[in-house]
């Protein structure tokens, strides 16, 4: 009899064993799992209201295919995170999730809102187009939204050093989870502006005797002349050449910005036209505000102009979007020469094409 006890007592401490072993293995098989990546092949919104029990979230995780197995989510949250911690609310998964990554956004309160307007701003857009954008995303109307743009009160509060919003809003894309209002769509854009300011830039620019104002005025020329970022330090260069020479910057998109009804045409009445306050080929200087909105690698380019000795520059037609730079008025009469030619030829071919 106390053979069988001892072996019954045995056999009991074995099987102890055996399943101690199996719980530790089984542990670390689910630590394990709960730092797997799964690939979701689409992304998933999950609701957790406030009071939701664990049961109840790692089944709904499941069904949508978040998790693989909701029993395990549950085993590895009651020994291995904190549901006293999850923050109710709405989640979004998408792309490669596990479990830990599921648990560490709930326990952040990473929550999803949902973007219920985005607006684009494209690097050169002037103060017009973007209220125009705003008035066709249903924001305010157009009119409105210029005159706050200019309004001393709203400019002063803002810290903007000129007539206009023009030039301080940040060309960027700009979501929104609530609708806003026309102020709050420009304050984020102003505010953005001062962001992405490159460091120190105030005090770099006085340095070069300009005001910030001056600074985001002479970074909208660059923006509006080229939008190959290799080719702003020289257009910069030809521009700080010309000032330090006092010599007419000659830009065409600041006489274009002048004209209340610009038709597509520049005509040479538009090249004369003294009254036209932007007109860059009859007054010398910079033009009196920004012409529109620059990025951060023109306002740099303020600041960074190449030393090549480039007096000049005009559009290689050849490319649609890159310049000749000169440092002679006789080598930049050529690259003049052959556009005109090249224009000639494609306007011919354009005609001989409609026959």
């Amino acid at each position: 009899m106390r053979k069988f006890i001892k072996r019954m007592l045995w056999g009991t401490v074995g099987m102890a064993l055996l399943f101690g072993i199996a719980g530790v293995i089984a542990f670390f098989e689910v630590q394990k799992w709960s730092n797997e990546p799964h690939l979701l092949t689409r992304p998933v919104t999950i609701s957790f209201p406030r009071g939701t029990p664990l049961i109840f979230l790692a089944g709904d995780l499941e069904k949508n295919g978040v998790v693989s197995h909701a029993a395990l989510f549950r085993f590895w949250v009651k020994y291995s995170s904190d549901f006293t911690k999850f923050q109710a609310g709405q989640y979004r998964f998408e792309e490669s999730v596990s479990p830990h990554s599921i648990a560490t956004k709930m326990i952040q309160g990473d929550i999803y809102e949902p973007v219920v307007l985005q607006v684009t701003v494209p690097e050169g857009f002037t103060n017009k187009k973007i209220a125009a954008r705003l008035e066709h995303l249903n924001v305010g109307e157009k009119e409105r939204i210029l005159s706050l743009m200019s309004d001393p009160s709203f400019l002063k509060t803002h810290n903007i050093p000129s007539s206009s919003t023009e030039g301080f809003l940040y060309p960027a894309t700009y979501n929104f989870t609530s609708f806003p209002t026309v102020k709050e769509v420009l304050e984020k854009m102003i505010q953005t502006f001062w962001d992405r300011l490159p460091e120190d830039y105030e005090a770099r620019i006085r340095e070069k005797d300009l005001s910030l104002q001056e600074a985001v005025t002479f970074a909208s020329l660059i923006e509006l002349e080229t939008r190959i970022e290799e080719e702003k330090p020289k257009v910069a260069e030809v521009i700080w050449r010309r000032l330090r020479s006092k010599v007419a910057l000659a830009i065409d998109a600041s006489i274009i910005y002048g004209i209340d009804s610009f038709d597509g045409n520049l005509r040479w009445k538009h090249l004369k036209d003294k009254s036209n306050l932007y007109n860059t080929r009859v007054h010398r200087g910079l033009p009196p505000t920004p012409i529109g909105s620059p990025s951060r690698s023109s306002l740099e380019a303020v600041l960074s102009p190449t030393d090549e000795g480039f007096f000049y520059y005009v559009l290689d037609l050849a490319d649609g979007s890159r310049h000749h730079f000169s440092k002679s008025l006789q080598e930049h009469n050529r690259h003049v020469k052959k556009l005109v030619e090249e224009q000639k030829k494609q306007k011919k071919k354009s005609k001989e094409d409609t026959r």
